[in-house]
């Protein structure tokens, strides 16, 4: 019979395709009689004994392979005895091909899409996939980021801890938890921490207070996006007051027609926006007095320096009309108590923001979406070693001679090629 398998010590006897499966029985090729390695007297033959495993697809159809091996008893002392074969995980009932071939898909496909594929039980791909990561956690380094971006996202149940590496836009790791008892051993721990210059988050605090006294050289940077975002808060609440002093009709209207040009900036409006703005300017001068003010804070971020930035900011500030508007009265008091962290942004050698890790939440949420119900480790894991989208470059130790070997160095998945893969259908 034509050889189906490729597997050492073994020969195909028998084929059946029947069920949505293949069936393929095979019988050891001949070995000579052991001994006992109990006693070490000659063992004698005793029947024999087949074992169903399962093995990689073909045509498209999870195969089951079922293995005769021969039996061997020990006169002596009773031992039985049947030749192991190194190619067949007998805990599992799986060859170790197979078992190489999930490892290589699980953390970017569903467990029950591989189960259906390969006829195995889903607790079984499950628990490769967590001896995978056990291996991952022990072998897996990310170089210490030198920017690094640090977030929250809800995942799982829980508030999880998200940290990227800015300078590549990469994935550095996920804290099971965003409480400073999670964060303060990761901070303390991390291998090189000396070379981080610049963390930017968000205005939390136990994040400053977590990697504080750990980086020594780090100098944080208030995400942009977060600071910015308070000023369309701020608006949205102007607009939400409005809302309630209208009948329905006008309320819905107001909602669907207004929210969304409001939020704009005014450089994106089109001209028929522009003209409906106008509108707003006649008949809500109130809303329309709001988005200039979100508009013009927003400006503090086109400066070209920091100097410039104070004085657009104090400029606005003290342009606020006293009693009213008191969420912008409230953002100017968040800016002056956040002033040192927030101006941070133009003292960098680039413009930082949080942009990638905030791009990141959003496809950690998309493959816990596709794997619903997986626990933490493995949507952690899912994120943090994408194998098919890790960054490595090659790079030698400044001041070696250039026969010293080149190092290779990974700086974790890359998340636009995530996002890439998100966008395909896949998780990573």
């Amino acid at each position: 019979m034509l050889d189906l398998l490729g597997l050492p010590g073994v020969r195909p006897v028998d084929l059946q395709s029947e069920g949505g499966g293949i069936t393929i029985t095979a019988e050891t090729t001949e070995s000579p009689t052991p001994d006992c390695p109990g006693c070490g007297k000659a063992m004698h033959r005793h029947g024999s004994r087949k074992t169903t495993f399962a093995d990689t697809p073909q045509q498209m159809q999870p195969v089951r392979l079922q293995i005769i091996r021969p039996r061997h008893r020990c006169a002596e002392c009773g031992k039985m005895m049947t030749p192991e074969l190194e190619f067949l995980d007998e805990k599992r009932r799986v060859t170790t091909r197979l078992i190489e071939e999930i490892r290589k898909r699980c953390l970017n496909r569903t467990f029950h899409s591989l189960a259906d594929e390969t006829g195995l039980a889903v607790n079984t791909i499950k628990n490769i996939t967590l001896d995978l990561i056990s291996e991952l956690e022990q072998t897996v380094r990310y170089q210490t980021p030198v920017i690094m971006g640090i977030d929250e996202l809800k995942l799982a149940g829980d508030y999880r801890c998200i940290i990227t590496n800015l300078a590549t836009n990469s994935v550095f790791d996920m804290l099971e938890k965003r409480t400073k008892a999670h964060m303060k051993p990761f901070f303390r721990a991390l291998p090189d921490r000396e070379q981080v210059e610049w963390v930017c988050t968000d205005m939390w605090r136990p994040f400053k207070e977590s990697f504080g006294p750990y980086l020594p050289n780090a100098r944080l940077v208030i995400d942009k996006f977060h600071v910015v975002r308070m000023a369309s808060d701020a608006l949205e609440y102007e607009r939400k007051k409005l809302q309630a002093t209208l009948q329905r009709s006008d309320r819905l209207k107001v909602k669907k027609s207004l929210r969304w040009l409001t939020l704009k900036r005014s450089t994106s409006l089109t001209p028929d926006e522009c003209k409906t703005l106008e509108i707003v300017r006649d008949d809500m001068p109130k809303l329309a007095e709001a988005y200039d003010f979100k508009e013009a804070f927003y400006d503090i971020y086109d400066a070209s320096d920091k100097a410039e930035a104070i004085r657009v900011f104090e400029s606005w500030q003290n342009s606020l009309p006293e009693g009213e508007l008191p969420k912008f009265h409230a953002l100017a008091r968040t800016v002056r108590n956040h002033c040192e962290d927030i101006f941070a942004y133009w003292d960098a050698p680039v413009r930082i923001t949080n942009a990638y890790t905030e791009g990141m939440n959003g496809i950690v949420k998309m493959a816990n979406r596709l794997g619903r119900g997986y626990s933490y480790e493995i949507i952690r894991a899912r994120a943090v070693y994408a194998e098919h989208a890790r960054r490595v470059s090659i790079s030698t130790k400044p001041g070696l001679p250039t026969t010293t070997p080149s190092m290779p160095l990974e700086y974790g998945p890359h998340i636009p090629t995530l996002a890439d893969l998100a966008e395909r259908g896949e998780t990573g």
